[in-house]
This record gives structure tokens, sequence and C-alpha cells, in this order.
């Protein structure tokens, strides 16, 4: 990439900014936000508000700055399921939601990426208005800042790539996979009116924006790029922030309880394990929290419950979810006396497995 200083990219939430960043940096994750990379500041504040600024445009013309935007549908589902089970971003809604239907409504949930390109902060209480829309639409058009359609991944790194400079490699990783989400055609149409009636902003930028892509990319070149989009990848870096039960497991409870258990798990498959292939950690996590259930709590229907309901043989990501599903219903159906097993798993090198093609788990029910 030929002057990389006057190179400025917009990290828009869940647009494929991650990757693209990475890929552009040749980085394993993202790279920290600044002014080449606008982003969520540690404050859960954006730092575009500047470039979006009508008063900025002649300081702005030296640089070329692009950015993705997303089918706004498509974009809320997946922030939905992406914060729905991280307590940083949920405590920044002053009413929590019960479902994406409650958060939708949310009026700090409304018009985000006109919120963000603004510089405000995530959710935050100001709620964006048509004069803020035109602000940004005056800012893309008179900049010019280049646009990319996420439903044209391909398309659109290869017209940031005539922009920029920048050489894109003939592989690129996929980052941010949710493990757990619907697809936009799965979801009923009153949701998606719902969607667009309460982001009607966001709405007509991305067809601003999908309308000059089209027009600037007239002959729809691409790039001869495969995605690897193995959402193993994801899990080692996921479950470094966050509990690996976080994205499945509705017993909050019980994660609680049991963080000490969990952080040490982490850390030993990790660290002291040097495990660094998403699909063997998955593996080993679900038969070393299985084996630590049947330790603490020996011939008890809890682990019996827990046990019966794993399939060693199955894809991993998909036994984890099997798990923390087993779990929520044994304690949903088994109130009055589920609360002896909110005892705390001890930790114990003994009892964590370091999956291979058969563990001790096939050796348990082969004897």
């Amino acid at each position: 990439m030929e002057n990389k200083d006057k190179v400025i990219f917009i990290h828009i939430p869940k647009t494929g900014g991650t990757t693209i960043n990475s890929a552009m940096n040749n980085t394993f994750w993202q790279t920290e936000v600044g002014f080449n990379y606008r982003h969520i500041l540690a404050n859960k504040k954006s730092n575009s508000g500047d470039i979006f600024d009508s008063q900025n445009i002649n300081k702005y013309k030296e640089y070329i700055i692009f950015m993705m935007l997303r089918d706004p549908v498509d974009r809320l589902i997946s922030e939905y399921y992406f914060i729905k089970e991280r307590q940083e971003f949920i405590d920044l809604l002053k009413n929590k939601p019960k479902n994406f239907e409650s958060y939708i409504k949310n009026r700090q949930t409304q018009n985000a990426v006109v919120n963000f390109l603004r510089g405000r902060r995530m959710y935050d209480l100001h709620a964006a208005n048509q004069e803020d829309l035109n602000e940004v639409l005056n800012v893309i058009d008179n900049t010019p800042i280049h646009i990319g359609i996420f439903e044209q991944f391909a398309e659109s790194l290869y017209y940031f790539g005539e922009k920029t400079g920048i050489k894109w490699k003939k592989n690129i990783e996929v980052k941010r996979m949710t493990f757990k989400r619907p697809k936009a055609k799965e979801i009923s149409n009153e949701i998606r009116d719902l969607i667009l009636e309460h982001n009607q902003l966001d709405v007509i930028l991305y067809e601003h924006g999908l309308k000059k892509f089209k027009t600037l990319n007239n002959e729809q070149k691409k790039l001869n790029i495969s995605f690897n989009k193995d959402k193993y990848n994801h899990v080692i870096p996921y479950c470094a922030k966050w509990c690996f039960f976080e994205f499945c497991m509705d017993n909050k409870k019980f994660i609680k309880q049991n963080f000490d258990f969990f952080k040490r798990l982490t850390f030993y498959l990790i660290e002291t394990q040097g495990i660094s292939d998403g699909k063997t950690y998955t593996k080993s996590w679900n038969e070393s929290f299985i084996k630590s259930i049947q330790v603490t709590f020996p011939n008890s229907d809890f682990a019996s419950y827990v046990t019966n309901n794993f399939d060693i043989s199955g894809e991993p990501l998909d036994q984890t979810s099997r798990i923390a599903k087993s779990v929520d219903d044994f304690f949903t159906e088994n109130k009055h006396h589920a609360n002896k097993y909110y005892k705390k798993i001890v930790f114990n090198e003994t009892q964590i497995v370091i999956s291979k093609d058969k563990g001790w788990f096939s050796s348990l029910f082969k004897s």
C-alpha cells in the first residue's frame, strides 16, 4: 500500500471491518484504533465524528477514506446476536432487552450506523435525526468517501484496492463470526418490517451507498480471493475475552458461580497446553467440562443428565451448545432441588482432557 499514512479505514460495527483491517495490515486480529483506523474507542465512543463534519471536508480531501456498508436488516441481526451475551455492551442500555424485538424497539439501538459516523457513543441517548443523515451524506459525496457493500465483499475489496493501492492476499480469513445467529431470510416479515421502521435513516444511508457503489463500479469487477470462513478460527480469540458458554447458556448464575473454573480451564488449554487450533480447543473444553462435572457431582442426576446429552462424535461447537442447553434445561426442570448443583466446580489439571481423535470419553463408553 502506497502512502499508508494517507489511507483511513472507517470500521462500522458488524460490516466485516475486523476482516478488512486484519487483511490490509497482515495481522491476526484488528489493530489499535487511531487516526487511520476509525472504530470504537475503549470508552465505547466512535472516533469518526470529525470526518463526518462538513467543516472538515477540505481537510480530509487529502486522504483516501473508505468504509463498508451492510444491509440494515442483516447488520442488526448480526449486532444483536453478537452483543446479547456480552454484559459490557448490554450495560450501556438503560432498558435491558428481553429479546430481539425489544432490542429493535429500544431507542438507543436505532439508526446506529448514522450515530456511529457522527462520532457518538455506542447506544448514545441522543437519537440520530435527519440533520445527522444530511451531514453524513454531504461528507460522503463531497470528500469523497469510498463505499463498499458487505453483500458484495469481493467486488468491494477490488474497488478499495484500486483506490488505496492495498494488495489483498489470495486467501483471507473471515474474522468475528457470530457462533449462533439466524440468517436474514429466517426472520419473520414482522421482525424485518420492525427493523426497517425503526432504522429509516440507516436504510436511506445504505441505499445511497449501494447506488453510489453500483455507479462507480458498473463493471462489478472482483478479486480472485478465497474467504476462509472457518468458525473455529474465532473460538480462541472469543474465549480469551469471554466465557465460552456465554454465547449459548442462559443460566448466567451458573457461569458466574463457576467463573474461576472457566477462566482457569481456558488459560490452561491456551497457555499451558499451547492449543492454537479452535476445533481442538472446543473438543478439549467440552470433554474437560463433562469430566469435571462427573467428578464434582458423582453419581448425580445432574451429571447423568449433562453427560447423556453429550455426543463426543458430534460437531464440537454444536456439542458446546448442546451441553449448555442441557445445563439450562436441568435447572429449569428441577427448580426445587437444583440449588445444590450451584456448588463451585474446582479446577484440577488431572481432570482436563486434551482432545485427540479419540479422547477419554470414547474410551469410557467402550468400557
